[in-house]
């Protein structure tokens, strides 16, 4: 039986939350055990808060009256016989709008008004400020509540020309364009009352994580570069909207290739979607169903090489006439719109996006911890094998076998003790490095460029002056993170030299030293670039005023910049903290060994103890530890199984996640 789109989102929360709780037991395990530290644990509580603040994000992305809203509800809320969105023709979604969950929050719309445009502080942390924005509470168990306090996000306004311009809006002098907003005869232009939405629904697919954003139209996106930076270049899957009954026109193509990457942007190419929409115009009750086929066809052969993308990607579509079959459980009309072929292939692409997204987080942040868990209980068992080899020889408690024992334990430790005086004396250069390494990446470097390149393009006289000063800037930030790597590289030659001396010296376990990978950071970099290059491509860029451009950059790149900066300088703080992690624990379980079998000798050799009684313990703590190792090992499997899990969505019998995501949640510590 095929699983709808609702189904699909459920089994991936259901994986989510079956990982998490894997993820528990084994930190939990660990620090039972001892196996670890408060650092490794700070690790596995970072690696649990990322799951439970996880979410699946979807942009759509239209022009005005191509049915987007429409879209929406018939993809996410069609099996709720409700609308969500408000839907009709011509402009209704005016403002972008995010739909989502948040338990902390009441059942609402929250409206950022369109005069925070002369705001200079990044979308983000307007967000944050709850006297900015106009709260409209609702009932979630009424459909007519809902209907009515959404049906705000679509207030317009006349405004002035002036007053229109100073907020940023392109004009266009024709009532027609799609590419502007258009003046009247009175020299008035109707704008948006708000800049953006954040609807609260306590929607089943929404608590699971589901964000939807709905972005309208190329003037919405243009205006707010933010959005175009961040928002959908972070989104795990793009579904662009044309119509049957218009193909591709001149705004929608504008629209593909500057803001969605049109066919050279590899970083979205294999996330997005085209959905041709309102295919039932095509059913007038003459054409037949062969005629009608036909023309799609044309239609997606048209689009498919306008925008140079695959036919196989391009899907025929009647949101309207899907949503109205789902509302009365149409399932002949449910069929013919075509609807379900979107939502598989949506599905088949968000969910493994994001599920590999997960899989990639969890193992980047824990795989070391875990090969380091592993090589310490097997050290433990050697060491305990070891011990219980010693004391036998002592059965017949010879004095000379005690003594040499104990002289070859006490050098062992006591060669130990001073390489680790050795590796604390280093400690100061590492710290010298670390310094260095942690100012490369600092908020106050980033800002001091950002402040320099502002001043910089204020003072250009021509477009090339102005494109060479960003492209210096670009240049900069490519070359603060290739300081940061060249650094990151010296701590880590160093990292390895300190391991293999231990490992020559001591016989302990080979340790791999991970290197800082920055590489993900630098493609973010070149995507701001590009997305960048396609916004000053633009008429509407150079032939503005330049403070506007300025103000673009400032508001799209810088604050895009920060972000990046923001989360790889974290990223270093946490590798270069856990870069030494490993082999420390390694030596200090090592060195509690060691203690503990020179005690053991030692109160055999005064006698204040029998080998027979020692051998007893030794052998109980051997049983124990061999129990550790297997339930380590288990959990272990379980944890791998589900970070290898592949997500089938296929509807011939083949297994999906819920059938494969099956494991004991017995093991209760």
């Amino acid at each position: 039986m095929k699983k709808t789109f609702d189904n699909q989102i459920s089994e991936y929360s259901d994986w989510r939350a079956q990982l998490s709780e894997s993820i528990q037991s084994m930190s939990k395990f660990l620090r039972v055990n001892n196996v670890t530290d408060l650092r490794t644990h700070h690790q596995f509580e970072t690696v649990l808060g990322t799951l439970a603040d996880d979410n699946l994000s979807v942009a759509f992305v239209a022009e005005y009256s191509r049915g987007k809203s429409e879209m929406i509800n018939t993809l996410f809320f069609g099996h709720h016989k409700r609308r969500i969105l408000p839907s009709g023709t011509g402009r209704t979604t005016m403002c972008p709008t995010e739909l989502m969950y948040d338990p902390n929050r009441p059942s609402s719309i929250r409206l950022l008004p369109i005069e925070s445009r002369n705001d200079n502080r990044p979308l983000y942390e307007l967000k944050n400020q709850d006297d900015l924005w106009t709260e409209i509470t609702f009932d979630e168990t009424n459909p007519d509540s809902i209907s009515e306090a959404l049906r705000g996000m679509i207030n317009k306004k006349l405004v002035s020309k002036p007053y229109a311009k100073r907020l940023n809006f392109d004009l266009k002098e024709s009532k027609d364009s799609e590419l502007g907003l258009p003046v009247n005869e009175f020299d008035e232009v109707e704008i948006p009352c708000w800049r953006h939405a954040v609807i609260n629904l306590p929607h089943p697919l929404l608590e699971q994580g589901l964000v939807v954003f709905d972005t309208p139209g190329l003037n919405a996106i243009g205006t707010e570069p933010e959005l175009t930076i961040n928002q959908l270049s972070t989104a795990h899957t793009i579904v662009f909207i044309l119509a049957q009954d218009t193909g591709v026109t001149v705004s929608d193509l504008e629209l593909w290739e500057q803001h969605l990457g049109g066919s050279s942007d590899d970083t979205t190419k294999h996330r997005r979607l085209i959905a041709l929409n309102k295919i039932d115009s095509l059913w007038d009750g003459i054409r037949s169903e062969q005629e009608i086929n036909d023309e799609i066809e044309i239609q997606v052969s048209s689009a498919s090489t306008i925008l140079n993308i695959e036919p196989s990607d391009i899907f025929p579509v009647s949101a309207q006439k899907g949503l109205l079959g789902k509302i009365n459980n149409d399932k002949e009309l449910i069929e013919r719109s075509r609807i379900s072929e979107l939502e598989d292939a949506l599905a088949k692409k968000l969910i493994p996006e994001k599920r590999q997204i997960v899989v990639s987080k969890v193992k980047e942040s824990l795989d070391t911890v875990l090969d380091s868990a592993k090589q310490i209980l097997n050290t433990r068992l050697t060491d305990a094998d070891e011990h219980i080899a010693e004391l036998k020889q002592l059965s017949s408690k010879n004095t000379d076998v005690i003594s040499h024992i104990m002289l070859k334990v006490q050098s062992e430790k006591s060669t130990l003790e001073a390489d680790m005086q050795r590796y604390q004396a280093l400690q100061s250069v590492y710290s010298k490095e670390t310094g260095d390494l942690v100012s490369t990446l600092q908020k106050e470097r980033l800002e001091k460029l950002i402040a320099v390149t502002k001043n910089n393009m204020s003072r250009c006289a021509t477009s090339i002056t102005l494109q060479k000063t960003i492209t210096k800037y670009f240049e900069k930030l490519n070359t603060y993170l290739d300081e940061a790597s060249a650094q990151a590289n010296n701590i880590a030659n160093m990292a390895e030299k300190v391991t293999r001396d231990f490992e020559h010296d001591h016989g302990i376990t080979n340790f791999e030293i991970r290197r800082l990978r920055l590489d993900r950071y630098k493609h973010e970099i070149t995507r701001i670039e590009r997305k960048y290059a396609n916004l000053k491509e633009t008429k509407t860029l150079f032939f503005r005023e330049q403070r506007s451009i300025t103000n673009k950059f400032y508001d799209s790149v810088c604050n895009a910049s920060r972000k990046i900066f923001k989360a790889a300088l974290k990223d270093t703080v946490t590798w270069n903290n856990n870069i030494m992690v490993p082999m420390e624990t390694y030596v200090r379980e090592h060195h509690t060994q060691l203690r503990r079998r020179l005690e053991s000798v030692k109160r055999i050799h005064k006698a204040s103890d029998t080998v027979e009684s020692r051998l007893q313990e030794l052998s109980v703590m051997q049983m124990q530890l061999h129990e550790q190792r297997a339930l380590f090992n288990t959990l272990h499997h379980k944890l791998d199984t589900l970070l290898a899990q592949e997500k089938n969505l296929d509807d011939e019998g083949e297994k999906t996640s819920a059938d494969i995501l099956v494991w004991s949640r017995k093991t209760n510590f």
